[in-house]
């Protein structure tokens, strides 16, 4: 299973550029929005939150 990252912002656009990207758990993506599980901690978002991002929003981890 592919692992993905979004950026903090993509959930809390109002920090700007003032987050990290964490690493996600794709619970559900119908193409235009994904549901998706922290797991890691960023600077805004904490582990094992699940939140709707648009699913460009998704970045291939590496």
């Amino acid at each position: 299973m592919p692992m993905y990252k979004i950026d903090e912002k993509d959930v809390r656009p109002e920090i700007g550029q003032n987050g990290n990207t964490v690493p996600v758990h794709v619970l559900e993506d119908d193409g235009v929005n994904a549901r998706v599980r922290i797991e890691g901690c960023g600077i805004h978002l904490r582990q094992g939150a699940v939140y709707t991002v648009a699913s460009d929003a998704l970045q291939r981890a590496h």
